[in-house]
């Protein structure tokens, strides 16, 4: 079963297949809809950095191209944990974007977006172009949050 819900042989597939979800407020997989599964599926065969936020505590899902933004602080401790754990040192920048999306379905987009962001121990300056889009669960309401994301850091300080 958890083999159709994560498909592929990359890390963050083997990651999800192994990880026990019960203790995550996800849940079973096996019990998610089909909306989040189908995100789920999408993030995992995107080439493109991709992190999923679902649920009343934007857990977060992600794919392997979106490893290197979370750093060894936080991968792959990050997977399954409601997004304002995993990203507390930038909450109060990104909730409200996040918040916009889920309440009125609204997406948000930002370019070279500076966030003091903590992902290899110590707060680091970095620059992010990425768009939060609503995913409709099966009753029509905003159950999560889709964000392709790309780290343009060496870009901006380029400029």
């Amino acid at each position: 079963m958890h083999d159709e819900i994560f498909p592929g042989q990359s890390e963050m597939a083997r990651r999800m297949r192994e990880l026990d979800w019960s203790h995550t407020a996800l849940g079973p997989p096996e019990l998610w809809p089909q909306s989040l599964r189908t995100s789920v599926s999408t993030c995992l065969d995107c080439a493109f950095p991709i992190v999923l936020w679902w649920g009343p505590q934007l857990a977060i899902l992600y794919n392997d191209e979106y490893c290197p933004m979370l750093g060894p602080e936080k991968h792959p401790w990050a997977l399954g944990r409601p997004g304002a754990d995993v990203w507390a040192e930038i909450w109060d920048v990104i909730a409200p974007m996040l918040s916009q999306v889920v309440s009125r379905a609204e997406p948000t987009r930002s370019r070279d977006l500076l966030l003091h962001i903590d992902r290899r121990g110590y707060p680091e300056e970095a620059y992010f172009s990425f768009s939060y889009s609503p995913i409709r669960a099966e009753d029509g309401k905003v159950g999560g949050v889709f964000c392709p994301v790309i780290e343009t850091t060496d870009k901006v300080i380029g400029e």
